[in-house]
């Protein structure tokens, strides 16, 4: 005959339907893994748009750079003959 202890000890043993209620199921882990994807796709967006606007900076960095090297060059031009060095 079983017991009370018996029926304990087989609780803690193996898993019984309140238990088996705490773990995912295969809809739950579907959903989680359609919002993985999505949150996936989300990312590479922001650092695609991450990227198109590094590019657009560094873009902008070597026109200024380029400008900055004319304006110097004219500064030059413009010494050499303001102060002659012969």
């Amino acid at each position: 005959m079983i017991t009370d202890k018996d029926i304990k000890k087989l609780k803690e043993v193996f898993i019984t339907k309140d238990d088996a209620m705490a773990f995912a199921t295969k809809d739950d882990l579907e959903k989680t893994n359609k919002s993985i994807g999505t949150m996936s796709e989300d990312i590479i967006t922001v650092i695609e748009m991450v990227g198109d606007i590094g590019n657009k900076l560094d873009k902008k960095v070597d026109e200024h750079d380029d400008l900055l090297e004319h304006h110097e060059r004219q500064i030059d031009r413009l010494n050499d003959k303001v102060f002659p060095t012969t």
